[in-house]
């Protein structure tokens, strides 16, 4: 278990936006070369059923994401933030989640989430609290979208990246971290991203980390509206392994214009623009994931929480 490399801090108001467009295929980006050489039988549709099905070889490895956001219009906003994801993951037989240890970070405030050995923890430094059963059911629940060990791990977060793409093509092939990928061009479906965002909002409130942080627990409808119709252009990608159909990286950038009527709906944003990527290392080698050092009753998480909340609302207050 790694140490989070934040602790609670007071949230920024960007926050908010970054938890209402939430989660997609974060990500830190590496270099990749460009080929022209694409296996002939590579069809789009097969590629996806082959990353983001039943596959072995998707069992263990590295998730590093990464999105940015930038807003102008509000003031609230006046500065481009991230939320990121990184960490381990191993699907092993017989569990009801993979084994992971997860790092969590938006704005200036980050936590930790792990699975190992049937139980599940969010940590703060270096301790650990056991979440109840309640929430690991939530989780476990989520989870069951997915059918391989990467997409069970991703399935928890909202992160969905099969449901997000839209008029798939073959783009080429690149070499991704040294491995042979077909590269596979596609639009995105914002409303799906966006309902998708509503997974990891539901798990931070039911963990009482909404109100400590400010970040709402749900993009409403109306929000939700007002955003597609804002959409000025919407394109991403995926790239899987041309071997082991194993996908190793994805993203999307999205840009909003928003209408003067709706920006009420939105804190007042004019216009946003959202780039994010997702990579995928040390594909199908052993992970070291163990339980937290130290662990703390959740009752005692749930009490700095509060305090934190508190101190939220008495910063909000009229």
């Amino acid at each position: 278990m790694r140490t989070a490399r934040h602790l609670w801090r007071s949230a920024t108001p960007a926050a908010a936006l970054t938890a209402a467009l939430a989660l997609a295929a974060c990500g830190s980006g590496k270099d990749a070369t460009t080929s022209a050489k694409t296996p002939a039988a590579a069809d789009p549709a097969v590629l996806a059923k082959q990353a983001f099905g039943p596959n072995a070889a998707a069992r263990s490895g590295q998730i590093d994401g990464e999105i940015r956001i930038a807003v102008t219009g509000a003031k609230a906003f006046a500065e481009p933030f991230s939320l990121t994801m990184s960490g381990p993951f191993e699907d092993r037989a017989g569990h009801a989640l993979p084994d992971y240890d997860i790092q969590l970070g938006a704005g200036n405030y980050g936590s930790e989430l792990s699975a190992v050995g049937g139980k599940s923890y969010v940590s703060l430094g270096t301790t650990g609290y056991q979440v109840p059963a309640t929430i690991r059911r939530r989780l476990v629940h989520s989870a069951a979208k997915g059918t391989n060990g990467l997409t069970r791990t991703l399935e928890q977060f909202g992160i969905a990246i099969w449901r997000w793409e839209t008029k798939r093509r073959i783009a080429g092939t690149e070499l991704v971290d040294g491995v042979q990928t077909v590269h596979v061009a596609t639009g995105v479906d914002v409303r799906r991203v966006l309902l998708d965002a509503n997974t990891l909002g539901g798990l931070q409130n039911a963990l009482g980390i909404s109100r400590a942080t400010g970040l709402p627990p749900k993009i409403s409808r109306a929000a939700r509206d007002v955003l597609v119709r804002s959409v000025t252009s919407a394109s991403g990608g995926s790239w899987i392994g041309v071997k082991d159909h194993v996908l190793r990286k994805a993203g999307f950038t999205v840009r909003f214009a928003v209408a003067k009527a709706d920006r009420h709906s939105v804190g007042g944003i004019s216009a946003a623009t959202v780039t994010a990527l997702l990579n995928v290392t040390d594909v199908g080698s052993p992970q070291r994931i163990g339980k937290p050092p130290t662990i703390g009753a959740f009752a005692d998480f749930k009490a700095g929480l509060s305090a934190l909340g508190d101190a939220q609302d008495a910063k909000h207050a009229p």
